[in-house]
């Protein structure tokens, strides 16, 4: 009796653990992961493949959101971003990024999927 109480007693204690709530990487609670601030070093943001970025607003209405990444200087358009920004896409940014064979949608950028995307603090 004594030993199958221990065992419910685990058992409740596990489910209500499970249940906590987890904090995302800047430290609000319940976001879904996508718009938290990572302050990892440049060198880690690098081994993992991401690029330093600058993001600015175009004047075209096809391509809302120019991007331009900072080693080679080239002229993007980042057709998936409000994906992973929903209320304020930020200037600075780490990025990684795949090339899509499609029809450009402004004069001045090629088109990119977003694969990841963090908010750059330098």
């Amino acid at each position: 009796m004594k030993n199958t109480l221990k065992i419910c007693l685990f058992i409740l204690f596990i489910s209500f653990y499970s249940c906590i709530t987890t904090k995302a990487a800047d430290g609000k609670d319940g976001q879904n992961g996508k718009e938290s601030t990572q302050n990892i070093s440049a060198t880690d943001m690098l081994e993992k493949g991401l690029k330093k970025a600058t993001l600015k607003t175009s004047k075209s209405k096809d391509c809302p959101y120019i991007l331009t990444v900072d080693d080679a200087k080239d002229q993007l358009d980042p057709i998936n971003l409000l994906d992973f920004f929903e209320n304020e896409v930020p200037e600075k940014v780490w990025v990684k990024y795949g090339n899509l064979r499609m029809r450009n949608r402004c004069i001045e950028a090629r088109p990119v999927t977003i694969i990841e995307i963090s908010k750059r603090t330098d």
